[in-house]
This record gives C-alpha cells, structure tokens and sequence, in this order.
C-alpha cells in the first residue's frame, strides 16, 4: 500500500489578511449579527442556583454547512438562531419546535440517533425534568425525553448544570453525562444525587437510554464536600467532559464539582468505572484540588499527545468573609498535566493561568491560527457576598499561548465584556478560517465576538464523521504533522461542555505562516480504525469520513481519500 496519496480537495479562498495596523482580533457583533434576547430578569428572591445560568450549543442543524445557535433562557422559550450565511443570524426557534418557557439551563449538542442530524439534550433549573430535542434533518425538532428515558423526572425540583456527550462504551452510540448543582441530601441513599450516566441502548433501540449511573460506578452521591453549613453537603458538580486521558481506547470522565467535589473517573472498558484517588487518599492522582471547580476545558496544551484538563474556579488572596460564611476557597483555577500514567501535575502557576477571577465557562482554542492552543474563560460573581468581593464586573479572560508562554490579553484582543459571564462556546460562523466567541451572561444581553485578527494564520479544519464509531465522531483523536520528523498538534473531537455551552464539534488547527501541503494528519476513531493523509493542502475545510480498513500485517492502517467541502453533508 501506498504511503501517500493524490488527495481530491476543494480549496476555500478567502481574502488576504491586512498586512496594515495591528488591530484588536475580536470585535463585538451581537447586534448586528441578529442575535438580540435577555437570558432572563434576575429578582431578589431568585435563589442562587438561577444566578449561575446560561447555556448554548453550536452546530450545523439544517444541514447547509454553516454552524447554527441554540440558547437556553430562564424565562422565556430558548431561541434556535440559523446561521443566514452572511454573517448573522435569524430567529426560527416557533416553527423549529421551540415555544415553551422551560427555565432551561446547560445544552449538548450531537447526532444522538445516528441518523446523520444534530440533535439536543437541554436540562432545567426548576421543574421536575430535563428534554431532549430530535431532529429530523431539517432543522426541525420534536420534543421526545420522557418517551426515550432521558428526562430525569423527579419529585424534587431540578438544579441542572450541564451535559456532556460520549461513547463510553464503544458501541458506536453517545450516551449522556448530567450534572447537578443543588441540595439532594434527602433522597433515598441509592438516589442521593440527580448527577446521572444513561446509556445509549444503542443499535437495539437508538436514541433511547437506560439509567446506568450505579451500574458505571460514575455515582456522586457518596462525595460529601467541605461545606461549614449543613445545607452545602451535597453533591454540587457543574460541568463534565468524555475524553481518553490515558489513551486505552476508552473514554474516561472528568467532572469539575464545587465544593472539592471535582473527580476524574478512569474507564475500564467493561461499562465500569474507577475512580482515580483524590488529593486526601493514598497515592493521590493530582487532581481535585481545586476546591470550587466550575468550568472544564480539555486538550492536549503541550503537545505531548495526551490530554490535559483546566478547570476554573475562584481567586481572590484575602476572603472578604470567613469561610464558613462565604462557603468558598480563593486560590483559582487549575491546570492538570497529564503525566500518562494516570497521574497529573499541577502546571498553573508554570503556565501562569491561576487567576481567573470568579470562573465560568473556559475553552482551549487557537484564535490567532499560530500553531498552539489559548485559553479563554467568562467572569462572573453570582450570589451571596457579591458587593463584597472586588471582580464582580471583571471582564473575562483571554491567555494568549507563545510557544508555552501564556500571556493574558483579553483588553489588548477586544474582549471586554464585563457581564456576568457563564456559558461560553467557539465556532467559526462565517467559514472564514478562524474561531469566533460567543459568551452567555446571567440576567444580560450574551455577546458575540467575531475574529477579526489580521495575522497571516492559515489552518485547516476537519468534520469527522463515524460509521462504526458514533456518527459525529466524538472521542476521535486527530494528530496533525506539518513537517516529516516535526513536532505534532493533536485535537480531540469533545462532546463536553465547557460550563452550560458546548463548542461547534468541527476541529480546528492554525497553521501560522504556512503555504506548503501538510505532511501527515492521523484520525484515531474511538473503533480502534486508524486512517493517515498525506500531503494535505492548508487553508482547507474537510469532511472525514471513517472507513473499514483492509488489514495490514497486524496493524490496522489506512491510507484513505480525503473529502474536503465548503458545505458538510450530514
């Protein structure tokens, strides 16, 4: 077999950059783009788990190529944006299936069915259920979770957080991660929290799901956090990401919970799950000890091909209350390094990113196209004490990576927001090589920045799309080798969620100053199928699609075709 290959690709042309000025990469567009709504009116007596909403998920719904907006309100119906192909967006969320005032919250986004359509899992704060949106490939949805088992319904109220997506079992099917922040102490103790796993029944009924949350061992019911008031023992997670940190094929979970309740779970591959050994435990892992995590962002920071999780939380040196008062820890965000034996190293102050302020939501993402991840997080203080503590209105935050060196920079990039930031997602909404930034803020008007940057970054994105593994392709990794013997960049396909929101599932890579064709790109499927590409022309918009091998010697390889289009066809 051949090491390398003709490759058929469509190539994009898009204006050269401004070699002029130097100006800030991101402007604020919500206006003009169409995207106009309040995420709802905050009262005084709203308790406190409504102060911490605000959700989105991005992706192509209608099929046309361009990826579209869904958000989550509070006090009124969410709102279905469709990308208009010209730079804005428009409302069609009454006859998308989107009418009802729900207090909705944290949205997931994926081809739950396999029938080649996104679908959308949306849970509540307040309310006795969560939903689930099918799609019928034209950007209609019905709402069907009682039907399929995915509701959660309860007697008790619901303080949903977020949901996370992925095939933890490698049957080709995305199964469902929820997430919970509230008082559940009074359950019976097999049900001692509404965190849930269901699972996916898979090709025996897809789209349909079974509770399997005890049967996994991913159970939080038994993690008590640190709490001085009765009322705050519980279990309290926010967000949650499926992703191979130890790259066995399987993927693990890592889950950032308040109140030192974050836990990773190592995946054994029988549908069960252990956890990995907390900061008090013997032979600690290295993670936890973040004591208020929030937000997750998971990638590959510094290319040594495994993941690396950052979680977000609460800096402040001198508490402006005591602690039993206040209820949290000041010592900021976390950045776990993945050390690949199942243990971590925390990398925050090296990397510099610790203070963040009061953290939400946080994705890794390469906004200037020069070849390595950034970072970027919302602010927001919610709740009791906010007069008190002095980033309260603190604009978010943008870490800009130079080769390992991370530098903050929101102010200098044109990312200014100071609303009570939550929800965040990137996605390129108008095709045009870079990652835009949309931001959800509590009780205010949600931001859209498009990227704007004149640097001379190329890239290359990828849609993945499975046929053993699950048809968006979540859990694939991607290694791109610009160079024969270089250095790699690897992106892994994630159905987490940031905090609340989920990112456009299409991978990104910049290329910096490149113009040559890419030496290698490697797509490892959650199935094991391994597939290599050679000679890959930059500045390309692909559409992988997962193929059967034909053995070679023992190793499974193929050197596929790659398929590259302006419009995706799911």
């Amino acid at each position: 077999m051949k090491s390398s290959l003709a490759v058929t690709v469509v190539l994009l042309t898009f204006l050269a950059p401004d070699c002029g000025q130097v100006r800030a990469a991101f402007t604020d567009v919500t206006l003009s783009s169409g995207i106009d709504y309040q995420q709802w009116t905050i009262l005084p007596q709203n308790n406190e788990a409504m102060r911490m909403t605000g959700g989105a998920a991005a992706g192509d719904v209608d099929g046309d190529g361009y990826p579209d907006l869904f958000v989550t309100r509070v006090d009124g119906p969410d709102i279905l944006y469709l990308n208009n192909q010209q730079g804005g967006f428009i409302d069609v969320s009454a006859e998308s299936g989107f009418t009802a005032s729900l207090n909705t919250n944290g949205a997931a986004m994926g081809d739950i069915d396999n029938d080649g359509d996104l679908d959308l899992y949306v849970t509540a704060v307040g309310g006795y259920r969560y939903y689930l949106y099918m799609n019928d490939g034209n950007g209609n949805f019905s709402e069907e979770a009682v039907v399929r088992n995915a509701g959660i319904v309860t007697d008790e109220i619901h303080y949903g957080t977020s949901a996370a997506l992925g095939d933890y079992d490698n049957d080709g099917y995305l199964d469902l991660h929820v997430n919970e922040w509230g008082n559940t102490r009074f359950l019976p103790p097999s049900l001692w929290s509404h965190v849930r796993v269901l699972h996916n029944l898979g090709a025996e009924n897809p789209g349909y799901f079974e509770d399997a949350t005890l049967e996994t061992g991913i159970y939080m019911g038994d993690i008590a956090g640190y709490g001085a008031n009765d009322d705050r023992t519980g279990v309290f997670t926010f967000s949650s990401t499926f992703a191979d940190f130890d790259r066995d094929g399987f993927a693990d979970i890592a889950i950032a919970g308040d109140f030192n309740t974050s836990q990773l779970f190592w995946n054994n591959g029988d549908g069960t799950f252990d956890r990995a050994p907390g900061p008090f435990t013997p032979n600690p892992s290295g993670i936890g000890t973040d004591e208020n995590g929030m937000g997750s962002a998971v990638a590959d920071v510094n290319g040594d091909g495994l993941l690396d999780w950052f979680v977000t939380s609460i800096y402040q040196e001198d508490l402006p209350c005591p602690e039993a008062q206040c209820n949290w820890n000041g010592s900021g965000n976390r950045l776990y390094l993945n050390n690949g034996d199942r243990t971590f190293t925390d990398a925050t102050d090296l990397y510099g990113v610790r203070d963040g302020s009061w953290g939400w939501g946080t994705v890794f993402f390469d906004y200037d196209n020069d070849g390595d991840l950034d970072l970027v997080m919302t602010n927001g203080m919610t709740g009791r004490h906010r007069e008190l503590v002095p980033f309260k209105q603190d604009p978010m935050k943008l870490w800009r990576n130079d080769n390992g060196v991370f530098t903050e920079v929101a102010a200098e990039e044109g990312l200014t927001d100071t609303g009570s930031g939550k929800g965040l997602l990137t996605f390129d909404y108008d095709l045009d090589g870079d990652l835009d930034l949309f931001i959800v803020n509590n009780g205010g008007q949600p931001k859209l920045y498009r990227n704007e940057t004149n640097a001379s970054g190329a890239f290359l994105t990828i849609q993945t799309e499975g046929t053993v593994s699950n048809r968006d392709g979540i859990g694939t990794f991607l290694t791109l080798i610009a160079d024969e013997g270089g250095s790699a960049q690897t992106r892994y396909v994630s159905g987490g969620t940031n905090f609340l929101s989920q990112s456009d599932l299409e991978v990104h890579f910049g290329l910096g100053d490149r113009t040559a064709p890419l030496y290698e790109l490697v797509v490892e499927w959650p199935s094991g199928i391994r597939q290599v590409f050679k000679d890959i022309p930059v500045n390309s918009r692909l559409v992988i699609v997962e193929k059967v091998p034909e053995p070679v010697g023992s190793v499974l390889l193929l050197v596929g075709t790659l398929i590259a289009a302006l419009r995706r066809n799911r």
